[in-house]
């Protein structure tokens, strides 16, 4: 997969914490053509530490739509954090198996429209 092809991928995946009504349907629409283990993996692991404080805040600052540009270099920068220390990687697997389970809900209705397209 190229590098534009994962920016589309986490664009799409990271409508799913935005602050407003979350087009399921539209998600699975734009991961068609995706391997279904390399999405899920996007999600929890590269996506969601990104950008899951969204939903946890009182006053969300994103309602529409992540920056594509701003998504895309976090993703990379905590991805190269990962690469470089073995602290960062633990700290990141505690924190994607707390994802897992906080958007326990999110990753299910996802799939369950990957499985109608």
């Amino acid at each position: 997969m190229t590098h534009d092809d994962r920016v589309r991928l986490w664009s799409a995946l990271s409508d799913a914490f935005v602050d407003n009504d979350i087009d399921y349907p539209a998600i699975a629409r734009q991961l068609a053509g995706y391997d279904r283990t390399a999405v899920k993996a996007a999600f929890f692991e590269e996506v969601a530490p990104v950008c899951h404080s969204n939903l946890q805040t009182p006053i969300p600052p994103i309602w529409t739509a992540f920056d594509s540009t701003w998504l895309a270099d976090t993703i990379d920068s905590n991805l190269q954090a990962r690469r470089a220390s073995r602290l960062r990687r633990m700290r990141d697997h505690v924190l994607v198996a707390y994802l897992r389970f906080r958007l326990r809900g999110e990753w299910s209705r996802i799939e369950r429209e990957l499985e109608r397209t």
